[in-house]
Formats: C-alpha cells, structure tokens, sequence
C-alpha cells in the first residue's frame, strides 16, 4: 500500500487530535469510564447534638446508561425532596458529579458538615449548594476556603482536588 505524504501527515495529525482530545477526560476523571463512579447520591443526617460532624446514610454511585435516573431513584423519599449541594470533577461543573441530600432538611444555621470520600477529596473542583444553603467552608491540605452564594465554579487552586472536609449551611 502507498500511501502519499500529505495523506500520511493528515492521518497523523487527526490521530494526534482525538488523543490530545480524549486524554484530558479520562486525566480528569483519574480513572477508566468503566471504572469512575459517574453519578453518585449521598445522604447526610443532621449534626447530633454533641458532634461535630453529619453521619452518611447512605452513599451510591452508578455508571451507563440511565445512571443518573438510578441514582435519583436510589435517594429515600424523604431525603430526595432535600438536596444540598452538587459536586462536580471539573471546574464550572462539568464531570463527573455527586449529589447530597440532607435527611434534616434543608441549611439552617446549624447546616451539616462532612468528609468526602477518598475518591472525591481528591478530584472535588467545583459545587452548586442548593435550597436554603447559602454559605460553605472547605478545608485541605493546602489551605481553606470560606464561600458565599451558591454557584462556586471553581473552589480555587488551594482546595482543588484536595478537600478533606465541608461545611454548608444557611448564612
């Protein structure tokens, strides 16, 4: 087979393209598409008097097709009337994502508070807060972060993709 310069250089370049373009995803992710948990929902209880942090009721994560439908189905009906804050891996809430739900309801003064998982204090990049919660505080490794509103697009280059723990509540 003879193939022309120009062909070859042009096939090349296209080659190089779709690996310039397909890497940063699964870079992003950290993680094979069959792998990484790519909607997830978990469900915190209210801080208990005398504790500093929220118990998890309940963490699920699904793949495929119809992911995010199972795992909105996953949340118990109560809870799913009450989310909290979406996580995103990307900056600007792209990514793969993670949904919390409060079972007390939605931010109060009191909020909840938590610790994402290992997988997520490694790629959180960005969040929404949802309902009443209107104020947040990440801390990391590398520093902490006191947010107002609930659009954060970016938790900035101290907290990303190193948060260990979260507060939110209504400020």
């Amino acid at each position: 087979m003879n193939l022309s310069r120009t062909t070859l250089a042009l096939a090349l370049a296209s080659a190089a393209s779709l690996v310039a373009v397909g890497s940063p995803a699964l870079a992003a992710a950290g993680t094979t598409a069959t792998t990484a948990p790519t909607q997830c929902v978990l469900v915190l209880d209210e801080v208990k008097p005398g504790e500093s942090v929220s118990d998890v009721s309940l963490h699920k994560c699904f793949s495929g097709p119809g992911a995010s439908a199972r795992a909105t189905a996953a949340v118990p009906r109560a809870a799913a009337q009450t989310e909290l804050m979406i996580w995103a891996v990307d900056a600007n809430w792209g990514g793969e994502y993670t949904r919390i739900y409060g079972n007390g309801g939605t931010c109060d003064a009191s909020g909840y508070s938590f610790s994402p998982n290992s997988w997520w204090s490694s790629r959180l990049s960005s969040f929404t807060l949802e309902g009443a919660c209107n104020r947040s505080f990440l801390r990391g490794p590398r520093g902490n972060g006191s947010f107002s509103g609930q659009l954060i697009g970016y938790v900035g280059d101290s907290l990303n993709d190193a948060v260990d723990y979260i507060k939110i509540w209504r400020g």
